[in-house]
């Protein structure tokens, strides 16, 4: 039975599924996109009652997103999955990836941080690992991906290259360098890019990577207001943010996806639930 060292062999895959990665052998093959707008003023709400009751601004939406993205992935597994050398694998850790600047300037370095969590932790629980993490690469002198990337550069090209496919032949048996796989953007459950930090209400749908095992990218646009009006002609005002999603499709079935979107959008609308532990007994 084939192995890796950062994932278990999922062998619960529908007959139709399993000809996918013959059909469509790339990740570019089987692209989706799939654009939500969310409602936040719940979020917004909360973490102003958060903010108050700690007395501090550490508490952001990022850490709503960053919550309800895990606690669905929790409830749905197989949306930690990803395709590799023919054979579909359960991540065996909860991962996430995102940029951080040290400042909103064009020659301020950015920085990759990746967090990892257990999946019955609580929003608290993620808020605080993700705030040490963006802290550390704000500041931070060089991050552990740029001192290696920095010792690649330094080698010939014909010689980087050959070592590049060493690597990714490794990575398609299942023995990728641990130490690389921790420094490694490109190899976690989802990569998530906050453009609304930038100003971007309209976020793009943003490709996945050949390189690496990551089968979704989610982008987050900027927090706006919407004046709507209800059936009795009063105005109201709610908070709303656009999010991009693209996700390999042949991880899981079109309806599994969906009902995955449905209650992503839950808990991002309803941030309460996030502050207890879920119940994962009958979750395989």
């Amino acid at each position: 039975m084939p192995k890796r060292n950062d994932a278990t062999l999922a062998t619960d895959i529908k007959i139709y599924n399993q000809m996918f990665p013959y059909l469509m052998q790339k990740r570019c093959d089987s692209l989706v996109y799939y654009g939500i707008e969310v409602e936040m003023t719940n979020a917004v709400n909360y973490i102003r009652m958060k903010n108050k009751e700690a007395g501090t601004k550490k508490y952001r939406l990022f850490d709503v997103v960053l919550a309800s993205m895990l606690r669905t992935m929790a409830l749905k597994p197989a949306m930690n999955r990803f395709i590799s050398n023919y054979h579909y694998w359960q991540r065996q850790e909860y991962s996430f990836n995102f940029v951080v600047k040290k400042d909103l300037t064009e020659e301020a370095p950015e920085r990759n941080a990746i967090v990892k969590f257990q999946p019955e932790m609580t929003f608290e629980e993620i808020a605080r690992i993700t705030y040490d993490a963006i802290e550390e690469a704000r500041t931070s002198d060089e991050s552990g991906d740029e001192a290696i990337i920095k010792n690649f550069l330094k080698l010939p090209k014909f010689l980087l290259k050959f070592v590049f496919r060493i690597l990714k032949w490794l990575d398609t048996i299942g023995k990728y360098p641990k130490a690389l796989q921790e420094v490694d953007g490109l190899h976690v459950s989802t990569f998530i890019a906050n453009l609304g930090s930038i100003n971007v209400a309209n976020p793009p749908f943003h490709h996945l990577y050949e390189w690496g095992t990551t089968s979704l990218f989610v982008t987050m646009g900027k927090l706006h207001r919407k004046r709507l009006i209800d059936d009795k002609d009063n105005e109201y005002i709610k908070d709303t943010m656009e999010m991009g999603i693209t996700v390999d499709e042949r991880i899981a079935e079109g309806f599994y996806f969906m009902k995955t979107m449905k209650l992503l959008q839950y808990h991002l609308e309803h941030p309460e639930t996030l502050d207890e532990a879920p119940d994962l007994s009958e979750v395989h």
